[in-house]
């Protein structure tokens, strides 16, 4: 790829999405019916794939820190714009949710899993006295590729493969990247670092408030235990964030993920659709940078390098998979952009990503959730390990499981693994999740 090819993939792959892309896409595809309805809506049917299904089972829609697909497909519903994309659900007010609740409450909202399909899929049936709207929402979070009322088609979008990075995984090398690196004019990514400003303001309000699993508050709050822990600690967080880089990481990263996926209203800058990812990929190399006083070109290129390694293993692997693609892809990210930051030559950027992609690679994606948070400091605590390490040329080899001689055939061996028992680790945890839902629907009917 040229610089202007790769300039454009990331304007195009970095945007800032409202809530997680799970609920989101859910949101956008009941959203698409909304404008045809001409009556009360009587029932709606959600279809998603196995992969969808376990993203938005835990997950809370921004404004309510209720989990689950069927509230985030009513929101979209009763106040979601399907014009805004990803931030579909940014005009979404109080009575809109009431009545999203409502709607849920009385029983019109049906989720059912669509087998056969993987990765990104959403089919929304929306049913009233006078029509049958349907959207389809596939392949990327925001890709709406059909809108039908009572079997007229009102909108179709073809899929073509040149426009899926994921299709196309070998258009992007990892020497297109650091040629990028090294030769990009600056001018053209100012947009991350505004991103990056985006995350720590969505990091400050997982900080202020006690959204998700409440884990960045109680980072913070463990680092100043043997100082005192300051009484107005959640009322000014920013004025006491740790001074290294590994420990600063860890808190906001996790304060992101807490109020990502805790019910904030704030919008992330998403990766490849993902805002998880987006927050880990960036709020560690943003942090470094601002911490070592780098320049803001440096700060600039750093924080490409980290969004195209993310890219690099994300084509491979795809946009869902059953690996977490936060301990994955944005891990890479992580550890070759502040490699950068740090000064370290090609070979030992790449030994750094083969550090932390290794031993993390068999963390599964359980769904969005609180929890994604915990993993989520996992993965920058280890890229950040993973660097040290590489600066003194400690890096897995041939013999070393998935590792292999080099970091493109360690990528290689990582996506043959997850690619191939995607279908089997899904199902197991669909599964898991069905059955733990019928218990607690089981246990709560006999009180």
């Amino acid at each position: 790829m040229t610089n202007s090819e790769l300039s454009s993939l990331l304007k195009k792959e970095m945007l800032p999405a409202l809530g997680c892309t799970g609920p989101t896409a859910y949101a956008l595809a009941t959203a698409c019916c909304r404008p045809y309805l001409t009556a009360p809506v009587q029932e709606v049917k959600v279809y998603v794939s196995p992969a969808f299904l376990k993203i938005g089972f835990g997950v809370a829609t921004p404004g309510t820190t209720e989990p689950g697909i069927g509230i985030a497909s009513a929101i979209g519903l009763t106040g979601g714009d399907y014009k805004l994309g990803l931030q579909v659900l940014q005009p979404v007010t109080d009575e809109d949710i009431a009545r999203a609740k409502q709607m849920v409450d009385a029983g019109l909202i049906q989720v059912l899993c669509s087998w056969e399909k993987q990765g990104v899929y959403v089919r929304a049936e929306v049913r009233t006295e006078n029509e049958l709207a349907i959207a389809v929402v596939e392949h990327t979070h925001d890709g709406v590729s059909l809108i039908e009322v009572n079997g007229e088609e009102k909108f179709t979008a073809s899929v073509d493969p040149e426009e899926n990075l994921e299709d196309n995984p070998d258009s992007m090398t990892l020497e297109d990247i650091f040629r990028y690196v090294r030769t990009v004019d600056t001018g053209d990514l100012q947009f991350l670092a505004d991103g990056y400003v985006m995350n720590l303001a969505l990091a400050e309000d997982g900080l202020k408030q006690p959204f998700g699993l409440q884990s960045g508050r109680a980072i913070l709050a463990e680092y100043w235990q043997p100082k005192g822990v300051p009484e107005d600690l959640y009322q000014r967080p920013m004025d006491y964030l740790p001074d290294t880089i590994h420990d600063r990481s860890k808190v906001l990263v996790s304060a992101a993920s807490d109020a990502r996926m805790g019910g904030s209203r704030l919008p992330a800058m998403a990766a490849m659709g993902d805002g998880n990812q987006g927050l880990t990929a960036t709020l560690p190399v943003g942090t470094a940078a601002d911490l070592m006083g780098v320049s803001q070109d440096e700060k600039l290129r750093a924080l490409a390098l980290s969004c195209l390694m993310l890219f690099y293993i994300k084509m491979h692997i795809g946009r869902a998979s059953a690996f977490c693609l936060c301990a994955i892809a944005a891990s890479a990210g992580v550890a070759a952009g502040i490699g950068y930051l740090k000064g370290m030559d090609e070979p030992q950027i790449r030994g750094a990503v083969k550090n932390v992609i290794s031993p993390l690679a068999g963390m599964l994606c359980d769904g969005a959730k609180n929890a994604c948070a915990l993993k989520m400091a996992i993965a920058a605590s280890t890229a950040i390990t993973s660097i040290e390490l590489a600066a003194s040329n400690v890096e897995p080899g041939f013999f070393d499981g998935v590792s292999d001689e080099t970091l493109e055939d360690t990528v290689s061996c990582i996506t043959k693994i997850a690619t191939r028992s995607m279908e089997l680790l899904d199902r197991c945890m669909v599964d898991s999740i069905l059955e733990k839902s019928e218990r607690r629907r089981l246990a709560a009917a006999a009180k």
